[in-house]
Parts: structure tokens; C-alpha cells; sequence
């Protein structure tokens, strides 16, 4: 964090900067996040997980994103594979209960993208460069 603490000068993000980079991590990781909890959230009869992927970006990014990304991301949306496609290719290691494996694996994951999460987050809120 020193080299970051000597780039931004206390008070402003530079374009292209190190600082900047790291904020748009943690951004995309807060997606990443969002987008865990919602397929691992109980919806035993949703199979389309473009409502899900939506749900998690507008949580997420959409807020820092200009109309062009926004759109790019709703049409990602319609490419996203149902939901027992993405438990069968993340947990096809010929367990039992391979559902609920890679279900407990994403919240697991989710909660260690948390904690990383908010040690950034509070790096930005301590430094006022996120409010």
C-alpha cells in the first residue's frame, strides 16, 4: 500500500494509475461477490441465471459504468448458462451431493471475497478517496 499511498497524494485518483486499477479490482470483485450469492441463493426452480448475473452487476458495477459498458453487460446477461449447467461443470468430480458441494464451495468463496473486500474498501474510506 505505500507505493499507492505516494501515488494519489491524499486526496485525488489519477487516470490510469495504480490506485485506480485497484479500485476497479475491488469493484469486479464486489461483482464477483454478488454474483456467487445470487446462484448459490436457494431457487430451486430458477434455471435462467440472466436475472441473477443482472442482479449482482446492478449491486456492483452499474453504478460506475457509462451507458456503452451497461449495455455490454445486459446482452452477457443473455449468454449465461442455466443454472444446473454451471453446478454440473464446476462440481463434476463424480461426488454425491455435487449440487450442494459447489453451492457451499461459492458461498465459502464469496465470504473470503468479503473480507478482501473490505480491507480495500476501508483503505479508500480512510483515505476519503470512496465515500
Amino acid at each position: 500500500s505505500s507505493g499507492i499511498n505516494a501515488e494519489y497524494g491524499g486526496t485525488t485518483l489519477a487516470k490510469h494509475s495504480a490506485c485506480t486499477a485497484l479500485l476497479w479490482l475491488y469493484r469486479e470483485m464486489n461483482f464477483v461477490k454478488e454474483l456467487l450469492l445470487e446462484i448459490s441463493a436457494p431457487s430451486p426452480h430458477q434455471s435462467d441465471m440472466s436475472p441473477q448475473f443482472l442482479t449482482a452487476y446492478e449491486r456492483s458495477l452499474k453504478p460506475h459504468h457509462n451507458m456503452v459498458s451497461r449495455s455490454m453487460y445486459i446482452v452477457a446477461a443473455k449468454t449465461i448458462p442455466y443454472r444446473e449447467d454451471i453446478l454440473r461443470a464446476l462440481g463434476h468430480d463424480g461426488m454425491k451431493n455435487t449440487d450442494a458441494a459447489v453451492l457451499t464451495d461459492m458461498r465459502t468463496y464469496a465470504a473470503a471475497i468479503s473480507h478482501v473486500t473490505q480491507y480495500i474498501e476501508r483503505f479508500y474510506i480512510n483515505n476519503r478517496l470512496l465515500s
